[in-house]
């Protein structure tokens, strides 16, 4: 008798899955339940024990066939709770057999070595540990600051209608991002406003024009960058420098560590995030394909 049990969602006691992401070792925003319930609604849990290790199934159906994908706007899912190598290789097992295609990223505790994984990354900054700006963010942060640049925090009830008129569009124009995936996205501001886990943040001229805009996903362990850009690119005058700072410091204190939701980013976008203090944090991307091959070719799926 298998010692994982599958929950259906309707199923699922959020109170206790919630309480073992948070009491994990990397207690990420991205496995809670308010954060799953919008990316990946109508997912279903992998249990041991009484809620001691968790597992979230993101799976979806496709010509027939039940895939495992990684939802999008999160990272790191995986083994939660209790991990030891014993427990991922259970899970690892079950998934394999159960699904012919998976491409799902693990959290940084699960250390599970096979062919299937690859390395990621992102960057982080251990407010338990000493950070530092380089040279570079500390004159663009003055430079926004002798420009008369300053952050206020949006009112939630205001976020949502002001990240439509003016996030949605650089995900779609810049991003290239579906209408599907930006549905997504509101769908979660949404959910995050309702649960109190939003922070939205904008930098401001003297004249009062909103020059960058931010949203920050947070519990009470895991502050997230989630998505912002800025507005005055080609003026450079620092708005989104003094706006992660603003977060960087907001979140000092509150919180174990912050997270500049890396993964796949440009060679500018990484030292953008190490001039700010971040520091890598690595982990895995599994990813396992033994669909028939003109399913692949319908699907459009490069093995």
């Amino acid at each position: 008798m298998s010692l994982i049990k599958q929950i259906a969602h309707k199923d699922i006691d959020f109170n206790k899955w919630d309480k073992t992401i948070l009491s994990s070792e990397f207690p990420l925003v991205f496995a809670q339940s308010f954060y799953l319930n919008a990316t990946a609604p109508k997912w279903d849990a992998l249990v041991i024990g009484d809620y001691e290790s968790v597992f979230p199934l993101t799976q979806k159906i496709k010509l027939g066939f039940k895939y495992l994908p990684q939802p999008a706007f999160t990272s790191q899912l995986g083994v939660y709770g209790k991990v030891s190598d014993e427990i991922e290789a259970l899970f690892y097992d079950h998934i394999t057999k159960k699904y012919k295609l998976i491409e799902i990223e693990l959290n940084a505790s699960n250390k599970i070595k096979t062919k299937d994984i690859s390395p990621k990354n992102t960057y982080v900054i251990d407010y338990s540990k000493e950070y530092k700006y380089n040279q570079n963010t500390k004159r663009n942060i003055k430079k926004a600051l002798d420009e008369g640049f300053c952050i206020k925090r949006v009112d939630v009830n205001e976020s949502i209608s002001l990240s439509k008129n003016l996030i949605d569009p650089f995900l779609k124009n810049n991003l290239k991002l579906s209408k599907t995936a930006v549905k997504t996205f509101n769908v979660l501001l949404s959910s995050c406003k309702k649960d109190d886990h939003l922070l939205t943040l904008k930098a401001i001229n003297k004249n009062g024009d909103i020059k960058a805009l931010a949203h920050f996903v947070f519990n009470t362990k895991h502050a997230l960058y989630l998505k912002g850009t800025n507005f005055d690119k080609k003026e450079n005058s620092g708005s989104m420098h003094l706006l992660i700072d603003a977060a960087i410091k907001h979140f000092d204190g509150k919180v174990k560590f912050f997270d500049f939701g890396g993964g796949s980013m440009s060679e500018s976008l990484a030292g953008f995030y190490l001039g700010l203090g971040g520091s890598p944090c690595y982990y895995s991307f599994l990813k396992i394909n033994r669909l028939p091959q003109l399913v692949n070719k319908l699907k459009g799926i490069k093995n």
